[in-house]
């Protein structure tokens, strides 16, 4: 995996973005959306679950309230 981006699941594939509109209240089998274009992205307990994985190597990156910042 390269360090300096994530994919896979994260991103759009309707519009290539990784913009999540997450609700307050998610919880695992919360529907997540694309903020910029609407798509479906997934489930949240597996985004959250694909962003672990993928920044396990990389320990360079932070999910905090769906939103991935670099540390």
């Amino acid at each position: 995996m390269d360090n300096k981006r994530l994919d896979h699941k994260l991103d759009c594939k309707a519009c290539g973005t990784i913009q999540m509109e997450i609700p307050e209240s998610a919880e695992e089998h919360t529907p997540i959306h694309c903020s910029k274009c609407g798509g479906y992205l997934g489930e949240w307990g597996e985004l959250q679950d694909d962003f672990y994985k993928q920044a396990r190597g990389a320990q360079a990156f932070d999910l905090n309230h769906g939103n991935i910042t670099k540390k």
